[in-house]
């Protein structure tokens, strides 16, 4: 015990001895912001009282005082108002603002040491210049400041500066008219002698005096508190051992009070319960009986302005309400309605038979809709769909049933046009592939003797045609041949769909190989560099694949850049928007290319679509529109963007499974 009693009295010393340490440099700061704030506000309020007897002259157009010698005339004002003359022939001046503040300070000047200066930047009178730090001042009022102040040391003491600018108001441009509302005119600077100075050594002897009183009071304390430390050791078993005894007393009270005060809470809460339960039951059925009111309403709203017939019927099938729709579709009125039997009213051929939706509910079924022809009471009948469900009551007993009737008249109508123009769309698609096919046959016969006798007459009359005819025999063929590869290439655009081999898995990674083989001539003469990322494999026909991939990369290799080496990159991208990116999967082919303008994007996928001429590059115009056709064929898409003279992007989006 006696050990942490040292350790305490030592932390007491240093404690006590950094609170007086702080105590006397508080005190010393306070004193120092005391004597500043004194002078502060000393200062500003020199400074109000004269802006408000210079406020009060102006608002009053100056005052008028007889002239003497510390009085002359005011020689900075017109003329005109400079004096005026009493009866008596005694002279009385004007005094404007600043004469009047002018004279104020040599009053002042001469009765104390208080110093006031009316200043500007642009002073009238000479005697108005700036000082040096007061010309500062004035600059920094320019610039915002609102008021300065500070303390310099001259030859009779300490003295404490401040300035505040002087604006101008509206009776000032009586006289300063070069200057605007607001403006600031000059200032009024203060020179205020500090003759009070508080010295530091009574403070500070008062706390050494206080810290060493307290560091022997610490000292007596402590042996004191050693001494008494030593009696409550002894006692300390038999307070607690005291303590423990009331501790159970109190224990027992605190059961009894405890015991007395749970009967009374218990009580209480209970009288309490019943009455809030008995209030809320009051509110309860009054909300209920509003909600009732308010859900009739709104029932009825919905239920007449339902645009499809609805009508409730009773488990005798008595029409028991019906809302507008049904009223028109049936031609009767509500009067005539509610009351009948649904059969009287709306007839139809599963009325009063086993099928009918209303046995059925009547049976059990928890929902049942039927297509039906319906016949009103004035004989005209109509399709409609009949849909049946239970009406029950809050105990989930059955009470009725809800039947909604919806006229189909005009759905069948739209529905037999549909199926009329589908027939008739096939039968066309059919008509137009059989005459793409039979033309095509057609123009291959005479296409081929066109060709065959073109080289027979070669082949008979080698060296001996005139240059001319030469040409001519060799763009007889050339033309041939252009015609030859367009029917092919129609011939294969129509049979995409109809000789399409049912799909199967096919791997990308495989098809793009194979094609590269087939290209490796073109690949190798243009020195072209393919980059093949893994694609992996999907549902498709592996031979419109094969074709697609070789017209697309044939055109990057055929539409290369002349000053550089073909470059194309084939990897997977992000499936674009309007595709379930977990469903399908996204090609990108790439090309270093000459590429094409960007409105093209769209026309290029056109049958014989060519951006440029035959003597250019030579082609037909279809391959990219065979791609698109494959493409569309296996439920995908493809799009084209492209930086004419950098290279074109293809990209093309297949679902990875049929």
């Amino acid at each position: 015990m006696i050990q942490p009693i040292r350790k305490y009295r030592v932390i007491a010393s240093v404690i006590w001895i950094g609170t007086v340490l702080f105590s006397f440099l508080w005190n010393y700061t306070d004193d120092i912001r005391e004597k500043n704030a004194i002078a502060l506000e000393t200062a500003k309020a020199f400074f109000t009282q004269i802006v408000s007897v210079r406020s009060w002259n102006s608002e009053h157009g100056g005052v008028f005082v007889f002239t003497d010698e510390k009085t002359p005339l005011n020689p900075f004002l017109p003329k005109d108002q400079q004096a005026l003359v009493t009866d008596d022939g005694r002279l009385l001046t004007r005094m404007n603002p600043a004469y009047m503040t002018r004279q104020i300070f040599e009053v002042v000047d001469r009765q104390s040491k208080l110093g006031f200066h009316l200043t500007s930047l642009h002073p009238v009178r000479p005697e108005n210049k700036a000082l040096p730090w007061e010309e500062d001042w004035l600059k920094a009022f320019e610039t915002g400041v609102k008021e300065k102040s500070t303390f310099v040391h001259g030859p009779e003491g300490e003295v404490f500066r401040y300035m505040a600018p002087l604006y101008v108001n509206e009776p000032c441009l009586l006289c300063h008219s070069d200057y605007l509302k607001g403006d600031i005119r000059g200032g009024i600077s203060i020179s205020l002698p500090l003759n009070f100075h508080k010295s530091a050594w009574p403070l500070l002897i008062s706390h050494v005096v206080a810290a060493i009183m307290g560091l022997m009071g610490i000292q007596f304390f402590a042996s004191r508190l050693q001494m008494r430390s030593e009696q409550l050791l002894a006692t300390n078993q038999h307070l607690l051992q005291e303590i423990e005894e009331r501790k159970q007393s109190g224990h027992e009270l605190e059961k009894i009070k405890e015991e007395l005060e749970s009967r009374v809470v218990s009580r209480t809460a209970e009288l309490s319960r019943a009455n809030i339960l008995l209030d809320a039951k009051i509110k309860e059925q009054e909300q209920v009986e509003k909600a009732l009111v308010v859900s009739n309403d709104e029932f009825m709203q919905i239920f007449n302005s339902a645009p499809d017939g609805m009508h409730i019927i009773d488990r005798d099938f008595t029409v028991i309400r019906a809302n507008r729709a049904f009223m028109a579709l049936v031609g009767m009125n509500d009067g005539v309605i509610v009351g009948r039997k649904c059969f009287e009213v709306f007839s139809g051929l599963l009325c009063n038979t086993p099928e009918c939706p209303l046995s059925r509910i009547l049976g059990g079924a928890e929902r049942v809709e039927v297509e039906s022809r319906k016949t009103r009471a004035d004989g005209r009948s109509f399709p409609c769909v009949v849909t049946a469900t239970p009406f029950r009551d809050p105990t989930g007993q059955l009470t009725g049933i809800i039947v909604v009737t919806r006229d189909i008249s005009s759905w069948k109508e739209t529905e037999q046009a549909l199926s009329q123009s589908a027939h008739d769309l096939f039968q066309r698609n059919q008509e137009l592939q059989d005459f793409s096919h039979v033309i095509s046959h057609d123009l291959q016969e005479p296409l081929m003797l066109i060709q065959s006798f073109s080289q027979r007459l070669r082949g008979i009359l080698p060296g001996n045609l005139p240059e001319k005819a030469e040409a001519y025999l060799e763009r007889i063929i050339n033309s041939a041949e252009r015609m030859q590869m367009l029917i092919n290439g129609l011939l294969y655009y129509s049979r995409i769909e109809k000789d399409a081999q049912p799909f199967t898995e096919v791997n990308l990674d495989s098809i793009i190989q194979a094609v590269l083989e087939d290209l490796t001539v073109k690949i190798e003469e243009s020195g072209a560099v393919v980059f093949v990322e893994k694609l992996g494999g999907i549902m498709a026909d592996s031979l419109q694949m094969r074709q697609l991939f070789q017209n697309i990369i044939g055109n990057s290799l055929k539409y290369h850049h002349p000053d550089r080496a073909p470059e194309i990159r084939i990897t997977l991208t992000r499936v674009p928007e309007g595709f379930d990116p977990d469903s399908h999967v996204s090609i990108s082919i790439k090309d270093n290319g000459i590429g094409f303008k960007e409105e093209y994007r769209e026309k290029i996928f056109d049958i014989f679509q060519r951006l440029h001429t035959r003597q250019q590059f030579q082609g037909t115009g279809i391959g990219l529109t065979i791609c698109k056709k494959i493409v569309e064929h296996h439920q995908g898409g493809i799009s084209a963007t492209a930086v004419q003279g950098q290279g074109a992007e293809f990209i093309v989006t297949l679902p990875l499974v049929q």
